[in-house]
């Protein structure tokens, strides 16, 4: 064990660090004799100590991360996704700057919102445009937050009941004009419930058939020859 001597104990000390040349706080001191000032330089001795270097602590052992937890799964409930498809059409044509109220009617599988305003024109827009778009994202909302496959479907008065009259003139027209000349009939985007009364008034007509083309909502319904055996 290294001692070092001084006139003082610090001294000793200051000593000792030059030699071992580290900082103070990285040693511990032990004095073992702290020195005589002697009388007219008789009997002095001087300052000694001994310095030993402070443990460097262990580094702590390196400890994996805990694996984070995997999300709790979100839990499906038609009820609660039924109410809120409510409140979203009830917020959305709010903002559109219309007072409708909406009661929820479910039979089966299909579950229909019926639409109470003054201002049916504008809910319904031009072609069921507006009451279409908003019923496919009704439908959207429903599928990501629901259990069942349930069918959204929004009406406004007696309009669906109605349109579906004018699709089924529309099938009819269409059927026609594919007879006459022979080609393919491209009928405009629409909802699945309006390409199921197209599918279904054409489905026993000798002369054609129907199938429907493109990806929701821009789906629509294509009338064409069917072929002659």
């Amino acid at each position: 064990m290294p001692t070092f001597q001084g006139k003082t104990i610090q001294a000793a000390i200051d000593a000792g660090l030059a030699s071992m040349q580290v900082e103070r706080d990285a040693v511990n001191v032990e004095v073992l004799n702290a020195g005589k000032r002697g009388f007219l330089g008789f009997g002095r001795q001087a300052a000694e100590v001994t310095l030993t270097l402070v443990p460097k602590p262990e580094p702590a052992p390196a400890v994996a991360d805990p694996a984070p937890e995997a999300p709790a799964p979100s839990v499906r409930d038609d009820a609660t996704a039924l109410a809120h498809v409510q409140s979203f059409l009830t917020e959305t044509t709010k903002a559109m700057g219309l007072n409708v109220t909406a009661e929820q009617h479910q039979s089966g599988n299909d579950v229909t919102f019926q639409m109470t305003t003054d201002q049916d024109a504008l809910l319904i827009g031009k072609h069921g445009k507006i009451i279409n778009a908003l019923q496919y994202l009704a439908q959207t909302l429903f599928n990501h937050q629901g259990k069942r496959k349930l069918s959204i479907l929004l009406d406004v008065g007696d309009y669906r009941e109605r349109r579906a009259t004018t699709v089924e003139r529309l099938a009819g027209k269409s059927a026609r004009e594919v007879v006459a000349t022979g080609k393919s009939v491209y009928l405009d985007a629409m909802p699945a419930l309006e390409r199921k009364v197209i599918h279904a008034t054409l489905a026993d007509n000798e002369f054609v058939t129907t199938r429907s083309e493109g990806r929701d909502p821009y789906r629509y319904v294509v009338v064409l020859p069917k072929k002659q055996h």
